[in-house]
C-alpha cells in the first residue's frame, strides 16, 4: 500500500470513529476502544510471533457487543489493519458456562439439575 492510499484510509478511519462516538452510547464505545487497543497491541506485536489478542469482557462486555457492534469493528479493522488482519471475536465456552450456572441455580433452589425436585426421579 502506498503512502497517500494509508493516508486515505487513516482519514476514513478517524471519521468514521469520530461518527461513533457521536452516535453509540458511552459504554459501547469505550468497549470499541478498548478492543481497538488490543488490536493495535496484535498488529504491533506481530513482528515477536504474536498471533492474538486477548480483551477481557465482562458479562455486561458481552451484552454491549451486539451484531451491530461487531459490524462497526469490522468496517474499521478493514480500513485499519494491514492485509491478512483476520478479526475473530470469541467468548469462549459460554454455553457451558450458562449451564453450569442454571445448574447451580437449580440446586439452590432445591431442583436437581434437569428440572426435577430432589426425590421426583
Amino acid at each position: 500500500m502506498d503512502e497517500e492510499h494509508f493516508l486515505e484510509r487513516a482519514k476514513q478511519f478517524a471519521l468514521h470513529l469520530a461518527e461513533l462516538q457521536s452516535r453509540l452510547d458511552p459504554a459501547s464505545y469505550d468497549l470499541l476502544l478498548r478492543i481497538l487497543h488490543g488490536i493495535n497491541d496484535a498488529i504491533v506485536g506481530r513482528s515477536s510471533g504474536s498471533t492474538g489478542i486477548d480483551v477481557p469482557f465482562t458479562v455486561h462486555d458481552r451484552d454491549l457487543f451486539t451484531p451491530a457492534l461487531g459490524r462497526e469493528l469490522a468496517k474499521l479493522t478493514s480500513l485499519l489493519g494491514p492485509h491478512g488482519l483476520q478479526l475473530v471475536v470469541e467468548f469462549g465456552n459460554q454455553r457451558e458456562h450458562d449451564r453450569r450456572e442454571v445448574e447451580a441455580i437449580a440446586r439452590v433452589s432445591g431442583m436437581a439439575p434437569g428440572g426435577l425436585a430432589p426425590g421426583d426421579a
